[in-house]
């Protein structure tokens, strides 16, 4: 039987730690290592895996980044120490269903040629309870997508397979690593390229994962808040005028470095992406269509140059 391995990048995660350490343990297919890159925390999450390591002294593997990384390079290292013939990717702060490791598994050990099997995901808030609806059943657009419509959707610079979905063979790591320096690359979306492109991903039609909402995560929900305006004292015409005249000029200048860091992150996208279809064209693979490659070609070339 091939061998799992599980990476995780913990920073400050004691709140949820045990709850997806236990879930992880307590899988039906057990996994065989479990690599955990702590990245500098200052509460308990270190105590907490170190107890874990004493449990399970054969399966995790713990190391302590000596400054801090960030997400991207924590998860490179920990996928780079994972030497098992398949990985799947972990969050502090969720929990895995039971039967996770083997409905992927034996997804992937069933489509060979696949090399990458994602999931839905079920959407819990703080204390577990589940908000009635999945990831896939959430989102703005249609998912889950797959072959050209997935490679479309990668190529336009939008990732829609979350990290924490991810189960695939180590055959892509040396495909996969290293994940590009740019602050634009972001690593699901580097690794949903490199699969796209150089196998066929399947879709497991099930939600494998319970994805945590919290106060600490940074998202859209927090965008929603109204903000009061300031209430303005009167002034003098002239002031005003003045005040106007700032406004526009600061608006104007906050519009042009929005606009230069959309181009600067296009152009490094672009580049990304072309390195993967030069990957793809190099290993003489064919199960894109020329007519295809050609097009994601003419879309990126605009962009490649700011």
């Amino acid at each position: 039987m091939k061998t799992i391995g599980i990476v995780i990048a913990t920073y400050n995660g004691e709140k949820y730690l045990e709850d997806q350490m236990d879930s992880i343990i307590n899988q039906s297919l057990k996994p065989n290592k479990v690599v955990v890159i702590d990245d500098c925390s200052t509460d308990e999450t270190t105590n907490i895996i170190g107890e874990y390591k004493k449990k399970y002294p054969k399966m995790i593997v713990f190391e302590q980044n000596k400054k801090n990384l960030g997400h991207k390079k924590a998860f490179e290292h920990g996928i780079s120490l994972c030497k098992t013939d398949y990985i799947a990717l972990c969050d502090q702060d969720d929990t895995w269903k039971p039967n996770k490791l083997k409905k992927c598994y034996d997804a992937l050990e069933q489509n060979l040629d696949a090399k990458l099997c994602f999931h839905d995901l079920e959407l819990i808030d703080e204390n577990g309870n589940s908000f009635g609806k999945s990831y896939w059943e959430s989102a703005v657009t249609t998912l889950p997508l797959s072959g050209a419509d997935a490679r479309k959707r990668l190529s336009a610079f939008t990732n829609f397979i979350p990290g924490c979905t991810m189960f695939f063979s180590s055959d892509l790591k040396e495909y996969i690593l290293p994940i590009p320096d740019s602050k634009w690359s972001l690593l699901d979306w580097w690794i949903a390229m490199v699969a796209f492109f150089l196998a066929n991903p399947i879709i497991v039609p099930e939600t494998l994962t319970c994805y945590r909402l919290h106060e600490e995560q940074v998202c859209s929900l927090m965008l929603n808040i109204q903000r009061k305006r300031k209430k303005h004292s009167l002034k003098e015409v002239p002031y005003k005028i003045v005040r106007e005249a700032r406004r526009i000029v600061f608006r104007k200048k906050q519009a042009e470095i929005r606009l230069q860091g959309n181009l600067e992150r296009e152009c490094a996208l672009s580049q990304d992406v072309l390195r993967v279809i030069s990957m793809y064209e190099a290993l003489n693979l064919n199960h894109i269509a020329k007519e295809e490659l050609s097009n994601l070609k003419e879309t990126l070339k605009p962009k490649f140059i700011i």
